[in-house]
Formats: C-alpha cells, structure tokens, sequence
C-alpha cells in the first residue's frame, strides 16, 4: 500500500510536535475551480486530532511575506496573499502547499514555536527561509541554533531546468550560485533549489545536523507526488506541522 502521508524520523522524535508531508494519494487533486474549502485538507487535520478550521494555509504568490498565525486570525487567513506562516499556539497546524517548489517547516522545539514555507525560486531568491527564520526570532525570541528544519518533497537539480530569467536573479542574489547551478549549455542550468534553501538556513544560523531533507524529486517520483513542472495542471501536497500541546507555556 503506497503511503499517505510521510514524516522525518529525526523530526517525528521532537517531542511537542506533530509533522507530515502528503503524497498524490491524499494531496489535493487538481482543481476544477480554484477554490480552496475548509475541507480541502479534512483528512490532514482529522489525523492531527484537530478539525479542518485549525489546520491554516494561505493564497500563496512567491513573495517573501510571512504571517504570524494565531488563535485571533487563524480562521481568516485562507486568501491571504503570503508564502510562510509562523506561530507559537498549540493545535494550530500551519501548511504550505507545493508541486515541485521546495516546502521547509521550522522548529524551535524549546519555546516551543514552528514556521512553515512556501520557496519557489522567487521566494528563494528573496530568502524567504532566512526571512522566517529572523521572523520566528524576533516574534518568540527563537534561536536559530536550536532550530530544526524538515525540507520536503520537491523538484530536484536533475529535473529542474531553467534559463536566463531565472538564472539572472540566483546570480544577483547568490555569489554562491556555482554551488546550486550546473550549466547545460545554450544558457540553461540545472538548479538545485533545495539546496539554495539549505545554504540559506546555514546562513539563517542553524546547524547543518538540524537540517533534514527527504531528498525526493517530485519529477522523477510521479507516482508518488504531484509535479507542476511534470505535468502542467496538477494538484498540491501539503507540508504540516503543528505544536501538539502547551506544555512549555
């Protein structure tokens, strides 16, 4: 039986905190309207032992905002225009929805508090993962040393090709960007957008061994996860993680 939903070990073992990435066999398929409904992720939420109300995403549009997530506004956050969402309430899931762009969820497991993000190369160009980082920092007082990070699903170098528009900005932001670009010839690369965000939470200040990716391409594991570049209009995984209790406060 394919699996349904897929955690990090090494992330499963935090105690205080729940996280999950889906697979097409529970994602989102591929929308006739657009629309996004409380029950989109009914079964996600049913897993957390929470109803669909608590588990938040937002209108994402590879920018660099991020929302603080709390019991006030949780509820109204569903067309918001952002690309992250953080929060220090317990039972509130936080979730980005990804086809191919890199999905990252951040944990403080001592204050507690968590961060979910949305790095397309946009967003990635516009460090939006060192962003969240800074954000969980100065909004619960976070340190980025004690900080774990759970990369999940996403398009890898060997798929993901890009040109000129792409590879301008990652050379504009990044004099790295020879770490994260293999060139193909007639100005074409492969780019390694996982591994610009995990240099960018090295940068950010966490530790190499509290970053944990599941290292999959959603390209080349169409049986498994949805992939935009792949298969044009497709559905949505969902990357989740949640405080499971208040135990620290």
């Amino acid at each position: 039986m394919e699996p349904r939903l897929i955690i990090i070990p090494e992330v499963d073992s935090i105690s205080g905190i729940g996280h999950a990435f889906t697979t097409r066999f529970n994602g989102l398929g591929a929308r006739t309207i657009g629309m996004k409904t409380p029950k989109d992720w009914e079964a996600v939420a049913a897993v957390f032992g929470i109803g669909p109300d608590r588990l938040v995403t937002v209108n994402q549009v590879h920018g660099e905002t991020i929302v603080n997530v709390d019991e006030r506004n949780f509820h109204s956050l569903s067309t918001v225009q952002a690309d992250a969402l953080i929060t220090n309430a317990p039972r509130i899931a936080i979730g980005v929805e990804t086809a191919d762009c890199v999905p990252v969820l951040l944990i403080d497991p001592k204050t507690p508090a968590v961060g979910a993000v949305h790095a397309g190369w946009r967003s990635t160009v516009l460090n939006i993962v060192g962003k969240t980082v800074g954000k969980m920092q100065s909004s619960f007082g976070s340190d980025p040393g004690r900080m774990i990070a759970a990369i999940g699903p996403a398009i890898g170098p060997e798929c993901y090709e890009v040109d000129e528009p792409v590879m301008g900005p990652v050379r504009a932001a990044f004099p790295f960007w020879n770490d994260v670009a293999s060139p193909k010839g007639n100005n074409r690369w492969n780019l390694d957008l996982v591994k610009l965000n995990r240099l960018e939470l090295l940068q950010a200040g966490l530790a190499a061994e509290n970053i944990h990716s599941l290292g999959v391409c959603t390209s080349c594991r169409r049986d498994m996860f949805y992939s935009f570049r792949a298969e044009g209009r497709t559905g949505r995984m969902l990357s989740v993680v949640m405080i499971t209790n208040n135990k620290h406060q």
